[in-house]
């Protein structure tokens, strides 16, 4: 059963407030089911080896060609237990030891996702792996994280954020369990400069200056031609030489959140996408206060407002990951447990385990679930929970 969203208002976002921009997966990262070959292995080996061979900082590459894509081979691997990493301009190939099953990762960026989509680039890395691994099921693909973003200009919204605002913060108590609290704010000179509310382990969102972002940090310029054309060429920045202003709403969802709402394979995050941003928008926001005395009452605030308007949603997903594996194993196991249970009744009522009191037992269990008022109900939750037993994940 779907969750209802909560009841709060949304407030206008007119164009004298904010402009919608444009809207999108920032990153997207998936895990493969695919066997590295010993050949790969030892291409890694080498090139790896290479390319620390090229500097004392472990931050040289070399160049390495797959299936005809070219990548740059790093010194260094990363976390998670990836030995070995590729990179072009698109995509990061993540490889673990050929010992375990998912032991490739593939995070797609930003410029990649905005210029070619994140379907095309997944078959460019299948394509470039192809010949160096294994698949040994259809069913390969998961996905690990996925961010999506929405873009906005606001000058008033760059005058209204001050570190104060940080009291209009709302968001659902599994936020709270940060280590600095619920929600974070940077800003410089009292202007206000990233919100972050949530965390990245599990539900994050963040509200931050992308123009101020790419002077400092990132160099994306690129995504200034995207903006111009979602403003049909309108010149909306003032005397300024180039974009200013510009705010981006940054919804970042955990493989644990993904994995929670049973949303694990490619298509299952296209089909719930509404649905999850939804959800992120609603219980991690920014509010207005309109003098209620419960600030979870109070209306969303106009850019969470207009970002909540791109999709059409009326609910959440259900809480409760599937359990997955293979029914025999799924079966072995329960019995494992009811054994074990058995003889701790036995203990417990008499001392010691003997089989014909815990017959009794058992008997008298099956008539308990029998009586059950909920016993419908519990059906139909086992029913959905164990949906998915002879798939693994």
């Amino acid at each position: 059963m779907t969750r209802a969203l909560p009841d709060i208002a949304l407030s206008p976002c007119p164009d004298s407030y904010a402009r919608f921009l444009v809207q999108g997966y920032d990153t997207v990262q998936e895990a493969f089911l695919l066997k590295p070959s010993d050949g790969f292995v030892e291409l890694l080996e080498r090139t790896k080896a290479a390319a620390v061979e090229l500097g004392d900082n472990l931050e040289a590459t070399v160049d390495v060609e797959l299936s005809g894509h070219r990548f740059k081979a790093h010194a260094t691997g990363a976390k998670g237990g990836f030995r070995w990493r590729l990179s072009d301009d698109d995509l990061i190939l993540f490889v673990g030891s050929p010992k375990r099953d998912w032991t490739i990762s593939c995070r797609y960026l930003s410029a990649g996702l905005w210029e070619h989509g994140l379907g095309a680039l997944r078959e460019r890395a299948f394509e470039a792996l192809r010949p160096y691994t294994t698949q040994p099921e259809q069913d390969c693909v998961r996905v690990s994280r996925a961010d999506w973003c929405f873009d906005f200009h606001s000058p008033a919204f760059t005058e209204e954020f001050k570190p104060g605002i940080a009291a209009n913060v709302v968001c659902h108590s599994s936020a709270k369990a940060m280590e600095r609290g619920s929600y974070d704010i940077w800003s410089r000179g009292g202007q206000g400069e990233t919100l972050t509310i949530g965390s990245k382990a599990g539900l994050q969102n963040q509200l931050y200056n992308k123009t101020l972002e790419i002077d400092e940090a990132s160099g994306k310029t690129w995504l200034y031609a995207l903006w111009l054309d979602a403003l049909h060429g309108e010149w909306v920045f003032g005397d300024s030489v180039k974009p200013c202003d510009v705010w981006r709403l940054e919804c970042r969802m955990s493989s644990d959140f993904l994995k929670e709402r049973n949303v694990r394979r490619p298509h299952e995050l296209e089909q719930n996408l509404a649905e999850l941003v939804a959800e992120a928008l609603y219980t991690r926001r920014l509010s207005i206060d309109n003098g209620d005395t419960n600030r979870s009452r109070w209306p969303m605030h106009p850019l969470f407002s207009e970002a909540t308007r791109q999709f059409s949603c009326e609910a959440m997903l259900p809480i409760g990951r599937k359990v997955t594996g293979r029914r025999t194993a799924l079966i072995d196991r329960a019995l494992s447990s009811l054994g074990g249970t058995l003889i701790s009744y036995g203990v417990l009522e008499r001392g010691q385990f003997k089989e014909a009191n815990v017959i009794s037992l058992a008997s008298r269990a099956v008539r308990r679930a029998m009586d059950d008022p909920k016993r419908a109900e519990k059906e139909l939750r086992a029913q959905s929970r164990y949906s998915d037993v002879e798939e693994a994940r």
